[in-house]
């Protein structure tokens, strides 16, 4: 579960949200704070500093580093900030989402990539990399916008044929397709384990 509390921790521990990741731990749901990059461009300063407090305010288990560039000249920058995450928070999970296949090397750094973050429309345009075949599809992470109900079976038939580990579809969009669990949350939740179990999928 990402924990975006404003666009990062927020200047402040709120108790809210500190009772929501206390009860996610209690149901064994792992918390990965959310912090943008910038593609790069924010000062990495910046980041270590959300890092430490979603650690000492949230006790996340890692980060999502969202906005991130997928060019072989920005892996420096990445490769800072995943070594700075594992060692401030000890067995933590990093994702990246630069919301495209990013350099094949950028697998080396997170542990897991969003690669996919669009419209239905657009998912079943996806051409995927012949490279991905080499990795587990838990690397892999799509996320789908737009997803009308009637459509939610198959959009979870392409997910495993593109060897996406982690999918969230939603039948939301506009600018802000985040704003509420889709209408079909429920019969997602059941649907994608059951249906992607043999793939690896989350």
């Amino acid at each position: 579960m990402f924990l975006n509390v404003d666009n990062g921790p927020g200047s402040s521990p709120l108790a809210h949200f500190q009772s929501l990741v206390r009860r996610a731990h209690a149901a064994g749901i792992s918390v990965l704070g959310y912090s943008s990059t910038v593609y790069g461009q924010r000062p990495i300063a910046a980041v270590e500093a959300d890092v430490r407090h979603y650690k000492d305010w949230y006790k996340v288990n890692g980060m999502m580093l969202d906005l991130a560039a997928a060019t072989a000249s920005e892996l420096p920058y990445y490769r800072k900030l995943a070594r700075y995450i594992r060692r401030e928070i000890p067995g933590s999970a990093v994702w990246l989402n630069p919301g495209t296949y990013p350099d094949r090397r950028y697998l080396s750094v997170a542990d897991v990539v969003l690669v996919f973050e669009g419209s239905y429309a657009s998912y079943r345009q996806l051409q995927v990399p012949r490279w991905v075949g080499h990795f587990r599809p838990a690397r892999f992470a799509d996320v789908i916008y737009a997803t009308s109900g009637p459509r939610l079976t198959s959009a979870i038939r392409l997910s495993r044929a593109d060897r996406a580990g982690y999918v969230y579809f939603t039948n939301l969009a506009g600018a802000n397709p985040y704003s509420a669990l889709p209408s079909y949350w429920r019969r997602e939740a059941a649907a994608v384990p059951a249906d992607c179990s043999s793939s690896g999928q989350s």
